[in-house]
């Protein structure tokens, strides 16, 4: 729907979706895995702050049109945020779902498996370095063989999808500012001529029940049942006629949902933070009402034609929910001490943005008290109107001044003071009438691991395969080849759980067995493609020949699994030298 979009890219990753989920070579790695495209010239998406960012790109070859992906590898935010590393300049459409294939299977096999906190893409990029990771991603993509039916795939990305009619739903226009300010901030161009594209404002990211269900029948009646989220917590509706914005509007403002603002200086984004989330220091939704409302009412009113596109994120912890390292103001939940009395804090950050290749992250310049943030950002935009020069933006006039000069114009912020003087620097905003605590021995994300119930060992294999035996004996061949296979299963299972990877099925086992120790080296080649060698025999037609040739298969892993299980644990015994 963006009139800057060289092609939708929204079949793409509906496609890439579809090729991903449920595959045998994404399901057990270390740990999640995020992927962003963007089809727009603006960077909706965040496209170097994800695993995979694809930008998309049109080539003009022989006289034909070429689509394809500027293409970003390792990035990620949190406590030690990364760019993601330019791969491509143009990688082919045809190639994508290849490409996805290799590099997932390059991290699955690579990624790190013990520390949990240091399983993402970016910290194998950082382990390898970037030259050393690229060119094992480029062996992987060549070692890689996927049928060429996998672009299948592809075909709806290039089917043509012609554009609703527009359904007019007339309405006399409002009066007074306030459907003014909500056409400006909310409503955007559109690609095709007599729609619109409309933000509908959410504060802080909460929407109610009630307003949800009539969201939806607006949904269905103004934007043909389309209804999208937003990076900064917001919802869009992608299909709005132009002569319907008037009775949208007041339909909106029915369920209190047509705010203005969106996106702007107000509209400050927040992640749960200790309201909800286990590993929330600080609240942030607190921090971020007091910000937002400081801007209709107090102080920072004054700046809000001035900073009108300025972002505020406010994180309750330092995995950086609501993306603050990439704010022109971003909060992170901290704590601080006073007189042996702790203090909910914040660290801030200034100058980040998310801007394709020019995306940066913010520059931490100090930990200050909650209770005096909202006066951080308020001096900060003081400084900004008095030292802008022409036309200059908030981080250009931020990064010219320096991390010095900001520290000095901030240094009494800084400062606590002592309880029996403002008790209200004690406390965290939103949670006036608690007592600030920092919670101790929480780590990790707000999703915990699944538990293994019983560990796997070798002798559940061996008795499955005495099975298989039992079975071909009395020429049950479809069984005795099945038996084999959960047996191959059971006993590959055994060195992958001593290796940290804990697959769920008997294929994900065989492929990680090839994947994790014959695909890295660790054991003989000839294990290379057992995953199909396996599947191909439990397949076969029942018939004693293959019967007992997927039982002479299942012997050999049996005894390889046993001999690499036997190395692993005494790797991880013998003491370093």
């Amino acid at each position: 729907v963006s009139p800057t979009e060289p092609f939708d890219v929204a079949p793409y990753t509906q496609a890439l979706f579809k090729f991903l989920v449920r595959n045998k070579f994404n399901q057990v790695m270390g740990r999640k895995f995020k992927i962003a495209f963007e089809g727009c010239g603006e960077d909706h998406a965040g496209m170097r702050f994800h695993d995979f960012g694809f930008k998309a790109e049109i080539r003009r070859e022989n006289g034909k049109v070429r689509r394809g992906f500027r293409t970003y590898v390792g990035g990620g935010l949190g406590g030690t945020p990364m760019l993601g590393f330019l791969y491509s300049e143009f990688l082919p459409e045809e190639d994508l779902l290849s490409f996805a294939a290799a590099t997932v299977r390059l991290f699955d096999r690579h990624g790190e498996r013990k520390n949990r906190m240091a399983a993402r893409m970016k910290f194998l990029v950082k382990k390898m370095g970037w030259e050393k990771f690229r060119e094992a991603l480029d062996h992987e993509r060549r070692e890689v063989r996927l049928p060429a039916s996998i672009n299948d795939y592809l075909k709806e990305a290039r089917a043509f999808a012609p554009a609703p009619v527009p359904q007019d739903i007339s309405a006399p226009e409002p009066s007074g500012d306030a459907c003014k300010d909500w056409r400006r901030d909310s409503v955007s161009d559109h690609k095709v001529p007599g729609f619109k594209s409309v933000s509908v404002r959410l504060k802080l990211g909460d929407l109610l029940s009630p307003q949800a269900l009539a969201l939806a029948g607006i949904a269905r009646r103004f934007s043909h049942g389309q209804l999208r989220i937003t990076i900064d917590q917001n919802l869009f509706l992608p299909w709005v006629s132009e002569k319907s914005l008037a009775a949208l509007y007041g339909e909106l403002s029915k369920i209190g949902l047509s705010d203005a603002g969106a996106e702007t200086l107000e509209d400050v984004t927040t992640c749960p933070g200790a309201d909800t989330c286990r590993l929330g220091i600080t609240s942030a939704k607190g921090l971020g009402a007091a910000i937002g409302q400081n801007v209709i009412n107090g102080g920072l009113a004054r700046y809000r034609e001035l900073a009108r596109g300025l972002k505020i994120k406010v994180s309750g912890c330092p995995n950086g929910c609501a993306q603050h390292g990439i704010a022109n103001i971003g909060f992170q939940g901290a704590a601080m001490k006073k007189n042996d009395k702790t203090v909910p804090a914040h660290d801030l950050f200034i100058g980040g943005q998310s801007a394709l290749d020019e995306t940066t992250l913010g520059e931490r310049i100090g930990k200050f008290p909650a209770r005096n943030a909202p006066d951080v950002v308020e001096k900060l935009l003081e400084l900004y109107s008095k030292e802008r020069q022409d036309r200059e933006s908030f981080n250009a006039c931020m990064k010219r001044l320096g991390r010095d000069r900001i520290q000095k114009e901030l240094a009494a912020l800084a400062e606590v003071p002592v309880f029996d003087a403002a008790p209200e620097f004690y406390k965290d905003w939103g949670h006036e009438n608690e007592k600030f605590a920092l919670r101790t021995g929480i780590k990790g994300e707000c999703a915990g691991a699944p538990v293994q119930e019983k560990n796997p060992v070798m002798g559940d294999a061996r008795e499955k395969l005495a099975q298989a035996e039992a079975l071909l004996a009395h020429k049950e061949f479809a069984s005795a080849q099945s038996e084999a296979y959960q047996a191959m299963g059971l006993a590959v299972r055994v060195p992958l759980y001593a290796a940290l990877v804990d697959p769920f099925t008997p294929e994900q086992a065989l492929w990680e067995f090839e994947n994790i120790f014959a695909r890295s080296g660790r054991i003989a080649k000839t294990w290379v493609d057992v995953s199909e060698r396996a599947e191909t025999l439990r397949g076969a037609e029942p018939r004693e020949g293959a019967a007992k040739e997927i039982l002479a298969l299942a012997r050999e892993i049996l005894l390889e699994s046993e001999r690499l299980y036997q190395e692993i644990l005494k790797a991880q015994t013998t003491p370093a030298v």
